[in-house]
Order: structure tokens, then sequence, then C-alpha cells
């Protein structure tokens, strides 16, 4: 498909969308409105760069990323700009935290740390798995600063004991606990509707010892890196990781959060 054909199915998309909104007597103001065209770096370049789109009688030029309820999407799905910022807002934080450390007692600081930085780490962090080691490294470099600030630890000392003892999951294991904790809710309350409609309660063909692990997800396959982000594939992923004893009891979520908890913790810090 080349770059022409691109365009024309964008803009019969646009088109589309504009009719849907004045049908359900909404308003869209096309010179408000952003374009992004995601896809792989190999598949943009075969497909050739898409400028702009028609919406109506307005041009709308294509971005290279878009800002969205607080999290920047790029027409690649790296995140890499939504971690840079993210990175440099939490560290804003942080500087002026360490600035008037001295002055607070170690609960006040752990508190602001939480509230004011790792809120910030833990907004819509799913859209994280699968990320670059190296977004995951420069959170992760932050997270640690925060926890050597809130406990007054020195530079060059090991910091996952400090991590365990402030009971702060590393960036990673917290990615993968939203994500099964958005798995749960989605399995008890069946909503979103289309979310819940692409996981797939593994159903085995025979009576096996496996078959005592109930509430298994059927894995989709994913042959490239940038398939094996999307939900229907980390979802699973991820659930399927999890000790049976957490997935088979789907009655309390109290209790799911508290079990979860506990098993990233030792996961994470061999405990």
């Amino acid at each position: 498909m080349d770059g022409t054909n691109v365009d024309f199915n964008l803009n019969r998309c646009f088109e589309a969308v504009k009719g849907w909104f004045t049908l359900n007597g909404l308003s869209l103001n096309p010179d408000k409105s952003e374009a992004l065209v995601i896809g792989t770096s190999a598949r943009q370049r075969v497909e050739g760069a898409v400028d702009s789109v028609s919406l109506g009688s307005t041009s709308i030029a294509v971005s290279g990323s878009v800002r969205s309820l607080g999290v920047t999407i790029d027409n690649t799905l790296s995140f890499n700009t939504h971690v840079n910022e993210v990175y440099k807002a939490a560290n804003h934080h942080l500087r002026a935290l360490r600035h008037i450390r001295k002055c607070i007692s170690d609960d006040d600081a752990k508190q602001i740390a939480v509230s004011m930085v790792s809120a910030r780490l833990d907004y819509c962090n799913s859209v994280l798995y699968n990320t670059s080691q190296s977004n995951l490294a420069k959170l992760q470099r932050l997270q640690n600063s925060l926890a050597r600030v809130v406990t007054n630890t020195r530079k060059h000392e090991h910091i996952t004991p400090v991590l365990a003892e402030l009971h702060w999951l590393p960036v990673a294991a917290r990615i993968d606990y939203k994500i099964a904790f958005l798995t749960y809710k989605t399995l008890v309350t069946k909503q979103p509707s289309y979310l819940h409609e692409l996981l797939h309660v593994h159903q085995p063909t025979r009576s096996l010892r496996s078959a005592k692990q109930m509430n298994r997800l059927v894995v989709n396959s994913s042959r490239t890196c940038f398939a094996s982000r999307a939900f229907c594939y980390a979802a699973p992923t991820v659930w399927n990781s999890l000790p049976h004893e957490l997935t088979n009891d789907l009655s309390s979520l109290s209790s799911f959060k508290r079990c979860l908890k506990t098993y990233m913790y030792r996961r994470s810090f061999n405990h």
C-alpha cells in the first residue's frame, strides 16, 4: 500500500468519525484536532509519510506525537517522549523535596514523595508494558533517587534494601501489578466490554493436572515487539505468570490486591 492509498483511507476514516459526531448531535472542531499515524518504523518507511489528512474543509497536519489524558502517544508507540516528560516533571518535584528534606519528618517526606512523584510513575504506567530497557532504567533511576532522598541514603549505597524497606515495588513490577489488577477487574466485572472481549479463559481439551489452575487465559501469538504490547497479549501473559492461588479465587478485590502486592514484593526482593 503506497502513501496515496494510506492518505485516502485515513481521510475516509476521518469523514466517518465526523459523520458519527454529527448524527449523535456532537460538534467536532477541526481547527483544534490533531492527527497521528501509528505504526512500526519499518512499516512507516515502506508506506511513506503522510503529511496531512482532511476533516471537512480543514487540512490537519500529522504530528509525531499527541497528548491525551496526560499520556503522550508517539507514532511508533515507543512512549519515549512520554517517559521523558514524566521524568522531567517528577524530577522537578524531587529537587524541591531535596531542598526541604532536612525540615520535615521521615513520614512527611514519604507522603510527599508518594503523592508528588510516585503518583506520576504509576499514572497510566500499563502503557509502558514491554517498553525499552532504557525507558525502564530512566524511570528506575528516578525512583532510586527518590528513595535516597526520603531515607537520607548516600549515593553509593545499595538501593534495593532501601526500596524493600519502603515497600516500594520497582518500576517494572509496578507495571505488571497495574496490568494484573486491570485484568482482574475486567474478568470480574466484564467491563469495559472492549477489554473483556479480548480476554478468553483457557478451556483444556483433556483432563490434566493443570486443569486445577482455573481462570488461565489464552495467550495470543505475537511475532513482533510492537504487537506484544497490546492488551490482548500483555494481559494474558502477566496474568498467567501469577501463581494459581491468586488467579483461582476472584471473589474478593481487597484480598486479591493484598496478595498480589505481597507476591510482587517477594518476587522483586527475593523475600
